[in-house]
């Protein structure tokens, strides 16, 4: 419990303590000294991301999709890649956000943003998110994250969902909102409620949305219908050698 206290205080310091738009992990505090396991502070306090009361039992759209948009609006989100190669301009940047439920409302929390010069994307706040209201061991519904060249998602992202510990020390994602202390969300039926993940990627004004679930069902928000349409099914590929990065996922249909 004082744990919980330090890392709440420690992390409202940091987000009062000038105006900001996002996190680094190095500001972070961790699980378990874990960095894998960073702890984000909750909710992001951005004029155009509200907190959104509505069904316990679904993630909000009216929630998400703001999240997306301001996502992409932050320095280096969109936009960022080198006309000649193909490849992220170094002010290209990738940010992570958890959506996340406190006991009223439904919320996301600050970003995370991809530190200068790290290799790969961002870092989701798989240690959970600390609250400025209602503190720690929230459920998370899953994790949304930008893609600053305006790619789909990778055979990466497919992999990434909500963790719990099992055991001594194994933690492991898995496919339902779950709390980092292992306490899955229901729904008014007493069902687990299932876990997303989300891209904000495209052009800023030509943007798309897709989020995906554990079983690697991709969708695309479309606005005209204003509703999430099946795109593909997807599932991630091994790296195709030894040290390599993983290549695309294989969809069907592509």
């Amino acid at each position: 419990m004082r744990s919980h206290l330090f890392w709440l205080l420690l992390l409202l310091a940091l987000a009062c303590a000038s105006p900001r738009l996002y996190f680094l992990s190095s500001e972070l505090p961790q699980l378990e000294n874990n960095p894998k396991l960073i702890v984000a502070p909750g909710p992001w306090a951005h004029p155009d991301v509200p907190v959104v009361y509505a069904d316990m039992g679904a993630v909000p759209d009216d929630l998400v999709l703001p999240a997306l948009k301001t996502l992409m609006a932050l320095p280096g989100a969109t936009d960022a890649c080198d006309a000649n190669t193909g490849r992220p301009r170094p002010d290209a940047t990738e940010y992570c956000l958890a959506v996340y439920r406190t006991p009223k409302d439904w919320r996301v929390s600050w970003p995370v943003r991809k530190q200068t010069g790290e290799r790969g994307g961002c870092q989701p706040p798989m240690g959970g998110v600390v609250d400025q209201d209602f503190g720690s061991d929230l459920p998370i519904f899953g994790f949304a994250h930008n893609h600053p060249c305006g790619t789909d998602m990778s055979s990466a992202d497919l992999r990434v969902f909500p963790a719990v510990r099992l055991g001594e020390a194994r933690w492991t994602m898995i496919e339902f909102a779950v709390s980092p202390g292992g306490n899955p969300a229901r729904d008014s039926r007493g069902r687990p409620i299932p876990a997303w993940a989300w891209l904000a990627t495209g052009h800023a004004d030509a943007p798309r949305f897709l989020k995906w679930n554990f079983d690697g069902e991709v969708f695309r928000w479309s606005e005209p219908e204003r509703s999430w349409r099946l795109e593909a099914r997807c599932a991630p590929a091994p790296p195709s050698n030894i040290g390599s990065t993983l290549s695309p996922p294989k969809c069907y249909p592509r």
